[in-house]
């Protein structure tokens, strides 16, 4: 090694002084590996924690969720004509399914949210059905629930009857 440093270096070293010391390539190979781990690491990390892609229902879809959420409205409503089902519990419901249309055709989180957020988010139809049978469902008594019970039906089955997600022939 001494003869290899003297050559580079062009002058002749006292013995006390080494040349330049040559590294293994593999330490560098080793390095790079460790790096492109880390990389691959964290990518993987970010593509299998990252939030699912909303999708909303094709085409066909749409009538069917649609007829399925109709079916569960007219069901609440023959419940509560029934006796079998408070009219607040009613309310409770109609909001239920009404969320559960609006999450299953759209990429709202309806299920999870207050109506402060469809508000702010969500159409004005929406809003005002949920406006509709909020108030009962809190409500004291089970008057002004038996009061709007019959509009928000009505409007419950308007909204889920009438929804148009936007690309969609439904």
């Amino acid at each position: 090694m001494p003869a290899v440093a003297d050559r580079v270096l062009g002058a002749d070293l006292p013995e006390e002084f080494a040349g330049p010391v040559g590294y293994a390539d593999r330490w560098l190979w080793i390095a790079v590996a460790l790096a492109g781990a880390l990389v691959l690491y964290f990518l993987l990390a970010w593509w299998f924690t990252r939030p699912a892609r909303p999708r909303a229902p094709g085409r066909a879809e749409l009538p069917d969720v649609r007829r399925q959420h109709l079916d569960r409205i007219d069901r609440i409503d023959e419940r509560v004509r029934a006796g079998e089902l408070a009219a607040r519990d009613g309310h409770q419901q109609l909001s239920e399914v009404v969320r559960d249309h609006v999450a299953a055709v759209t990429p709202l989180p309806a299920r999870t949210m207050a109506l402060a957020d469809f508000r702010d988010h969500a159409p004005a139809a929406l809003v005002a059905v949920l406006e509709l049978v909020y108030p009962p469902e809190f409500a004291p008594g089970e008057e002004v629930a038996r009061d709007r019970f019959d509009l928000a039906v009505q409007q419950a089955r308007g909204l889920v009857a009438s929804w148009h997600v936007p690309g969609s022939a439904g």
